[in-house]
């Protein structure tokens, strides 16, 4: 079990690593996220697959920072991670991006329940 603290406060997360059946945050199925691939012209791609190959450490950094960010919430707020190069090795959420990935953007959007979606 994992308990994160905001410093000097309250208990404000419990994550129980091996059962997922009591999270707090899927009770309402407002927990949605929407993912877009764009092609150079700035165009949704439809039906393109996303594959997030991620080792041990990017898992744990990447969730780290993502919890942080959902802690700090500000709609709008984004953060663009490039792919690293010998000049620019910048980390950013948590992960290093390999030089053949493409650039990835993390965006604070408010989103319906699930239901309101699959209505459509």
């Amino acid at each position: 079990m994992i308990l994160l603290y905001e410093e000097g406060s309250v208990l404000k997360y419990v994550i129980n690593i091996n059962n997922d059946e009591f999270d707090e945050f899927d009770k309402n199925a407002d927990n949605v996220a929407q993912v877009h691939i764009y092609d150079n012209d700035n165009r949704v791609i439809p039906n393109a697959k996303v594959q997030l190959y991620l080792n041990k450490n990017a898992l744990i950094g990447l969730g780290t920072e993502l919890i942080r960010l959902a802690h700090n919430y500000v709609e709008g707020k984004h953060y663009h991670i490039e792919p690293a190069d010998k000049e620019t090795l910048c980390q950013r959420l948590g992960i290093f991006l390999t030089p053949d990935s493409n650039e990835l953007i993390i965006l604070c959007s408010d989103q319906n329940v699930i239901d309101e979606y699959l209505e459509k």
